[in-house]
């Protein structure tokens, strides 16, 4: 199906697709001049009935292709274009609603702009019609973000590459028959999948290679979907406050959330004499800022 995505303006397309292009896992996403793809699971995005005779099976035994989308952006109409490949359409709704938010398409600038203004940073020092690309889900910000932990975005990355390009090798090799050639699952893994990988051969700290596991089985028993189950991941071994308030701004698309301990907003804020907090609801366009003034 083809839809469109209308895109409050300015919007700062070059700063998105940048910003999506330095973190894309290579097999799962892809960003071109002027479009951004991805395969995804749209399980997900089923809606569950109170019936359980009629609930969707969405259980890690159960296998599906992935699906697919490309939102290629069209400056003089102000909108995306979305090429959207499902299984099942009735979840259209959802997931063009995630994309949206993927894409920041529907922020209010003006209000956003006046926000960082009022923090205090110069007008020639904001980044026009700036956004802040989410991830496509909670919990693939917080692999990312367990993954990433005091290593650079390349660096990461390249773990991610390496991790999830493995995990669906096997994954192909483990399946029966056709289902091996048929299945197609390009996506990101899920809980289940993250949960039950050797992690031991991870250019990473041990502690951090069983973390990732634990946020695997915790992710399957907690939906990682309110800022509540969200704030339960501080209880788990390896992860702190710059973990949990990554996987709001990014995964959740918190607007309101400020990375005091992320080294390159510590850095930056050496820089530029401004208050965070007087951005208030808008802290997290505080740091995409800063991340935009270190262009990470």
């Amino acid at each position: 199906m083809i839809t469109h995505i209308n895109v409050t303006q300015p919007y700062n397309w070059a700063m998105v697709q940048a910003f999506l292009s330095r973190r894309a896992i290579a097999g799962v996403e892809t960003c071109g001049p002027l479009s951004y793809a991805r395969y995804f699971d749209e399980r997900p995005f089923y809606s569950v009935t109170i019936n359980d005779s009629t609930k969707e099976n969405h259980s890690a035994g159960v296998d599906q292709p992935s699906s697919w989308f490309c939102a290629t952006y069209e400056p003089d109409l102000a909108r995306f274009t979305v090429e959207l490949h499902l299984h099942k359409a009735g979840c259209a709704d959802a997931v063009i609603a995630n994309i949206t938010r993927v894409l920041d398409a529907h922020q209010a600038m003006p209000v956003i702009t006046k926000a960082l203004l009022t923090a205090g940073f110069a007008a020639n020092e904001l980044t026009p019609g700036i956004r802040l690309p989410a991830t496509w889900s909670p919990f693939e910000a917080l692999i990312r973000a367990i993954v990433g932990q005091q290593i650079s975005v390349t660096g990461a990355v390249n773990i991610l590459n390496r991790w999830v390009g493995d995990i669906r090798s096997e994954k192909s090799m483990t399946s029966t028959g056709a289902t091996s050639q048929a299945l197609q699952q390009y996506h990101f893994p899920n809980p289940h999948e993250i949960s039950t990988y050797d992690t031991s051969n991870l250019p990473m700290p041990k502690a951090r290679q069983q973390t990732l596991n634990v946020a695997g089985t915790f992710a399957q028993n907690n939906a990682l979907l309110s800022v509540n189950n969200v704030h339960a991941l501080l209880a788990l071994k390896g992860i702190g406050p710059w973990t949990v308030n990554y996987v709001l701004m990014r995964g959740l698309s918190a607007p309101d959330v400020f990375l005091h301990n992320d080294l390159v907003v510590k850095n930056q804020l050496k820089r530029f004499a401004i208050d965070p907090q007087q951005a208030a609801p808008w802290q997290s366009y505080v740091c995409i800022q800063l991340w935009e003034h270190a262009n990470t």
